[in-house]
């Protein structure tokens, strides 16, 4: 995307934009993680923490907290995906336009060491992916993201493949067919 081009800001990253602007930096991860888990409520349940967030990159932690702890101790399989799609999600969220729908298309999940601790996520999108979101009326692209647990770790491996839709396909399908 050209440094020139500033898309409009979706509803999203409007959001993000207010909390820059009213609150000191300190408290941007507190902004951020609010916002977010009031859309999604389960991240909210699970303790997911917006750390870093922008229009090419998102940062998430998870606290190994005993209500989502498996029976070792660790953190829950779930849990920790979890904490990818929603890093991922909220990357796609701050980038497709308001007039599209993100929709997680593929989750592949590889489980590789055991987790130590608490887990760190990062996603990031370059900007030819950014643009895509824009200028595409529907598409897919593959979210890349790193997991490190305290220990240092990259206890899973995840892909993660988002979609986008524009909201009014199905009342335009319905428009034609009446027309018909």
């Amino acid at each position: 995307m050209s440094h020139n081009a500033v898309p409009k800001l979706n509803r999203m990253a409007s959001a993000v934009r207010m909390v820059e602007r009213y609150l000191p930096s300190s408290f941007y991860a507190t902004g951020y993680t609010f916002l977010f888990n009031s859309m999604v409520k389960l991240a909210g349940t699970a303790g997911i923490r917006i750390e870093e967030l922008s229009h090419s990159q998102s940062t998430v932690t998870l606290k190994n907290r005993r209500k989502i702890q498996n029976h070792i101790g660790g953190l829950h399989a779930c849990s920790m995906a979890l904490a990818a799609e929603s890093a991922t999600g909220i990357l796609v969220g701050m980038n497709v336009p308001d007039s599209k729908i993100p929709l997680l298309k593929s989750m592949k999940v590889d489980f590789v060491k055991r987790c130590q601790g608490d887990i760190r996520v990062t996603a990031w999108l370059d900007d030819q992916d950014r643009l895509r979101m824009l200028e595409q009326d529907k598409g897919d692209v593959t979210v890349p993201v790193k997991v490190e647990d305290d220990a240092g770790n990259e206890p899973f491996k995840a892909e993660m493949i988002w979609a986008w839709v524009n909201k009014n396909r199905s009342k335009d399908n319905k428009t034609v067919e009446s027309k018909e």
